[in-house]
């Protein structure tokens, strides 16, 4: 288990800056991308072509399909602060690189765990940001986690990101938090399937949408995390379950009407099923 405190230094460079190489397909004339499926290797080609375009990564998700990890990730070809990505790292590479970049005035801003071969790894993203003064934490059980986030919510913090994931056969969690402003808001883990679906209605009626989804595999089991928030916005559609075939099909028919991907997620065991959510 360790703890992480960093407040948020302002952004002094623009631009990106390549320290890992990614991947992504996507929609002829849109401003964004989207892929998954990728191995490392693959993700490591594409990415470089995508940065060279003035893409930035925004979003990126591992898992492990026996005993390989695969990536899936999201690109808006957009300006911001420089910013820095990594993955296949083991735990004390993430503390390590954690330690370095922070030192270096970079804010973690999404970190997922997935694990390959019954080892984690993480794959995260940091930029110069200025922004509200932050904390995130990592290879937390599930009780662990619940008290952290029941201590950080306390003293005013708001969850902005979650991801599950399995070390052997027990779930941990990595999460970011922050002390930005925003509407209600409403987490949850360690849910199946079915519960999943259940608060995704219930919230919905309670004029929450969801923001982020994770979804992770953990001792033969699919679980979800969540993070929704109570307030007004475009029309928006989570899915979850769907094969590779499936979620392609979903996707191309939810960009056609206007959607944009903002949350993939790979989990499974022995075949890649995959959540996602978008919005307009």
């Amino acid at each position: 288990m360790v703890f992480f405190n960093a407040k948020s230094i302002s952004s002094l460079v623009v631009g990106g800056v390549l320290m890992i190489q990614a991947a992504l397909t996507g929609v002829e004339g849109q401003a964004w991308r989207a892929h998954h499926g990728l191995t490392g290797a693959a993700f490591q080609t594409q990415f470089n072509n995508y940065v060279s375009q003035g893409y930035r990564l925004t979003h990126l998700d591992g898992y492990g399909l026996n005993n390989v990890a695969y990536f899936a990730a999201i690109y808006e070809q957009t300006s911001g602060p420089a910013w820095v990505a990594k993955f296949g790292l083991t735990s004390a590479g993430y503390q390590e690189q954690f330690d370095t970049l922070v030192k270096d005035g970079y804010r973690l801003k999404k970190v997922n765990g997935y694990s390959v071969n019954g080892s984690e790894r993480f794959a995260a993203i940091w930029d110069k940001s200025s922004g509200a003064a932050w904390v995130a934490r990592h290879n937390l059980d599930s009780a662990q986690y619940q008290a952290a986030f029941n201590t950080y919510v306390s003293q005013g913090y708001r969850l902005k990101h979650v991801s599950g994931y399995a070390v052997g056969t027990t779930a941990k969690y990595a999460a970011v938090f922050d002390k930005s402003a925003g509407p209600k808001f409403a987490a949850r883990h360690g849910l199946t399937s079915a519960q999943y679906q259940a608060e995704v209605t219930k919230l919905k009626g309670e004029g929450y949408r969801p923001v982020s989804i994770d979804a992770y595999t953990v001792n033969g089991q699919n679980l979800f995390a969540a993070v929704w928030e109570q307030t007004t916005g475009p029309d928006w559609a989570a899915r979850h379950n769907l094969t590779s075939a499936q979620f392609q099909a979903e996707f191309d028919r939810l960009v056609k009407l206007g959607f944009k991907l903002i949350s993939v997620s790979g989990y499974g065991s022995g075949s890649a099923l995959y959540a996602g959510l978008w919005t307009k």
